[in-house]
């Protein structure tokens, strides 16, 4: 694209779109569903791997006939256009089968993180007013717990050992210690084999597109507030996956991939469960992911494509189990959800030169409200330590004063807004919280208030302060950045990684001290003279105020089930 002068403000001058061609530019979103979208980008090669799991593998062909097959089932038990019916699933195929076969018949998934509380299964349960179920097994007895608290009238089980090998799905019945409760002698619980055996007649209708139709509730983390089901429609993913056509370079038909990400949040469905069909992939599923064994399944399955979260690959790169054996065969190893430091993204990158590997890790930043992913370091030039790239291209991204909701100009900090084509449709009945992140701005178009400090150069390239809301406001008045700490700290040789939070004043009812929790190198004593030499480390590259107030020793940093950083626990520190 050929480069014009710039204003001074990105929503005007859009930098970013020069590192893109033209036909990226002017490309039209495909009007389909998510169903007909990856049957259309498979239809002509069916004999191609698509699935595997514990080592069987399934084609294309397979893949589709499963979820045609799920499709019939759900069809015989009434489920229709624009009901919404919730999984309770993990990584596996019988996910996979159910998010299509549903969004075939113009079904409404409700995905719920099934290692949750049962309480919280039930409140989601009950938010979407389902009326179907699918659940694996070993989740089972938290259902039977909420179960007579819901609307459920169908509860389909399914095995995590359904899709296994023979020898494996023996041995898994067969480990000591597993316990997994069997159905109740009631109708409305059925095994999966039932289920599809009861669907064999039916002759469902494959729903029409209809734009901005709704096709998936996903939860936001919670982190910083209360957890709100966004509903993403076919529009939204199916512009993700045009995006992934330009923006995600090195994806070539056959591939490998390893999912490891689970299904109920946006980075796992859109990045695990769907643009892997759409490049024509081979998708490895993972369903009980550790990220201690990471370097395990990479050595194993050998994948040219992985994403997952900066601790992931941070293990990856102290692990042992590695040793001199080469990972040539990552092209795409791709990080988001949390913050990676520059530091450690150094060491990351060093690590996978000295084994060979090509390529440096590849970063992106998002949201659930934005679909996942809405920056991306599309190429070399804009993947700069510190950043997270540049707007996808179907994106738009500014930063405004926080208080003023003036527009900011390039390398000044504010809160960063984004609008697109991968937008949610809103928070799913909940107006008031949709109202507070989705607004009307004077250019007429409806902007994503992303709750993170941040800011853009000249060149489109984006950098993360701190979420707003993790900002520390010190005793004496001071706004603190933690992440901006985080980094320092991590610098230090004896450190192997910190997190920043605020802890309640001791001595003052107002301001948080600013509290640095450390992990040490291995071989390192934790001391009064290294919290010392710290500190005197951090006020060489931060103003004084802008330290740490107090350091804390801990054997590691609590991470929550997808592997990010558990700031609540460490704010709950005794």
């Amino acid at each position: 694209m050929e480069e014009k002068e710039l204003t001074g403000y990105a929503s005007i001058d859009k930098p970013w779109l020069k590192y893109y061609p033209s036909k990226a530019i002017n490309a039209l979103l495909p009007e389909c569903t998510i169903y007909e979208y990856i049957w259309n980008c498979n239809k002509d090669h069916l004999e191609k791997p698509a699935l595997k799991y514990f080592g069987r593998s399934w084609t294309y062909g397979e893949m589709f006939s499963h979820v045609d097959n799920v499709a019939k089932a759900f069809s015989a038990l009434g489920v229709e256009q624009g009901e919404l019916v919730s999984l309770c699933m993990l990584t596996m195929p019988e996910t996979v089968y159910s998010i299509y076969g549903l969004n075939k018949l113009g079904a409404v998934y409700n995905l719920i993180e099934p290692r949750t509380n049962a309480e919280m299964i039930k409140d989601r349960i009950n938010a979407s007013n389902s009326r179907v179920l699918v659940v694996v097994d070993v989740f089972l007895s938290k259902i039977l717990q909420i179960v007579d608290k819901t609307n459920l009238e169908q509860i389909i089980v399914v095995p995590l050992a359904e899709s296994m090998p023979i020898h494996t799905k023996i041995g898994f019945k067969l480990k000591k210690g597993r316990k997994i409760p069997h159905i109740p002698a009631e109708k409305r619980y059925q095994y999966w084999g039932a289920f599809l055996a009861a669907g064999k007649n039916a002759d469902p209708i494959l729903a029409p597109y209809v734009k901005d139709a709704p096709t998936a509730i996903i939860y936001t983390g919670g982190t910083t507030g209360i957890s709100k089901g966004a509903l993403l429609s076919n529009d939204s993913l199916t512009a993700m996956a045009l995006q992934s056509m330009y923006d995600s370079p090195r994806l070539y038909e056959g591939e490998r991939f390893l999912e490891i990400m689970p299904p109920f949040i946006a980075y796992g469905l859109v990045f695990g469960f769907f643009i892997p069909f759409c490049a024509s992939l081979e998708n490895t599923l993972i369903p009980v992911f550790e990220p201690k064994k990471f370097a395990e399944l990479v050595l194993k399955h050998k994948p040219n494509h992985v994403v997952g979260v900066p601790a992931f690959f941070e293990s990856l790169a102290n692990s042992t189990e590695v040793g001199n054996q080469k990972l040539d065969f990552l092209m795409c190893a791709i990080t988001g959800g949390d913050r990676l430091l520059a530091s450690t993204e150094d060491h990351i990158n060093q690590f996978f030169k000295d084994h060979g590997c090509k390529y440096t890790i590849l970063k992106g930043y998002g949201m659930t409200e934005m679909g996942s992913a809405a920056t991306f370091t599309v190429k070399d030039e804009c993947n700069i330590p510190g950043s997270v790239g540049i707007p996808t291209h179907l994106t738009e991204v500014k930063v405004i004063d926080h208080d003023t909701g003036e527009e900011l100009g390039y390398n000044v900090q504010g809160e960063l807004c984004m609008t697109g084509k991968t937008m949610m449709l809103g928070y799913y009945r909940n107006d008031s919280e949709t109202n507070k992140v989705m607004r009307k701005h004077p250019d007429g178009k409806v902007w994503i208030h992303t709750g993170d400090i941040g800011y853009m150069t000249e060149d489109g390239v984006i950098y993360i302060v701190d979420r707003i809301k993790r900002m520390v406001i010190r005793p004496d008045g001071h706004n603190v950045w933690p992440s901006q700490i985080e980094e320092v700290v991590t610098r230090h040789s004896a450190v192997k990684d910190c997190a920043v939070v605020g802890m309640p004043n001791p001595d003052n009812k107002n301001g948080k001290i600013p509290t640095a929790f450390i992990v040490v190198e291995d071989g390192v004593e934790a001391t009064d003279k290294l919290v010392e030499d710290i500190d005197n480390f951090s006020k060489i590259y931060l103003p004084e105020r802008d330290v740490a107030m107090a350091y804390r020793f801990v054997d590691k940093l609590p991470l929550t089930l997808v592997g990010k950083v558990d700031y609540r626990t460490l704010e709950s520190m005794k």
